[in-house]
């Protein structure tokens, strides 16, 4: 994970030095008119999760020689798991990592039906044992969990572009990062974009990273990867920007995909 004081976020911002997250060439040229044809046939995936159920979003980077361990691990904990009421719903693949020490395949949509089951399968008395095995099948296992005050409704299409930005708060200006991405809607929608989901405030699981919890995930669609350099030229990225870099201790932002 990459750790960004605010002044040097300030001056990574103002120096345009996420140009490669500007830039489609490098990530996207490749087979791009081979798969458009592709892309236009092919489902987007829809993810519906019920208010009072509970999301959940893992980002997993797998070890090299932790396959068996993976297997294993699967065989063991997902049918206990399931009898609780847990449910894969979908999945996106990294297709570019921008900023982070980190290096997740994808990101991983999994749901409880409330936050009893959750917390009735943490319980269970086989868990603790299985649980102690994922470092030996995970460098890392990232895991954010939401219990949703309202519906969800999430639409990935192959033909669209997506970002995720994991954001961990600056306590001292706690309401800067949301004042940023309200400065900046106008321009994002103007651009193509559109913000499709906020995970505010997730429970934080990790087995070897700081436990602190970013204070959202922040999910854009965006008709174009052009759009988001349309947006960091916009007066009102310019007048905002410097919320981001107060409101932030650390970042981590990647551009996703959905794969049919």
């Amino acid at each position: 994970m990459t750790l960004f004081k605010a002044p040097i976020l300030a001056a990574m911002f103002a120096s345009g030095a996420l140009a490669l997250a500007t830039d489609p060439a490098p990530a996207f040229a490749q087979a791009e008119s081979a798969e458009e044809s592709d892309d236009a046939m092919s489902k987007p995936l829809v993810i519906e999760i019920k208010r009072g159920e509970v999301i959940q979003i893992i980002a997993p980077q797998a070890r090299a020689d932790g396959n068996e361990a993976r297997q294993a691990y699967y065989t063991a904990a997902f049918p206990i798991a399931e009898k609780f009421g847990y449910e894969k719903e979908g999945q996106l693949a990294v297709r570019q990592k921008v900023v982070s020490d980190y290096d997740p395949g994808g990101l991983l949509f999994y749901s409880w039906p409330n936050a009893a089951a959750a917390k009735a399968f943490a319980n269970h008395p086989g868990w603790p044992a299985l649980k102690a095995e994922r470092p030996k099948a995970w460098n890392e296992l990232k895991i954010y969990t939401s219990e949703l005050d309202e519906d969800l409704r999430l639409t990935f299409d192959p033909a669209k572009f997506y970002t995720v930005v994991i954001a961990w708060g600056n306590p001292e200006n706690p309401d800067d990062y949301e004042r940023y991405l309200s400065g900046i809607e106008p321009a994002v929608k103007r651009s193509g974009g559109r913000f499709i989901y906020k995970m505010r405030n997730p429970e934080f699981e990790a087995h070897a990273s700081s436990p602190e919890a970013p204070v959202q995930l922040t999910f854009v669609e965006w008709d174009d990867p052009a759009g988001f350099a349309a947006v960091q030229s916009s007066e009102e990225y310019l007048a905002s920007r410097q919320y981001f870099s107060t409101g932030l201790t650390r970042f981590e932002f990647y551009w996703l995909e959905h794969r049919p």
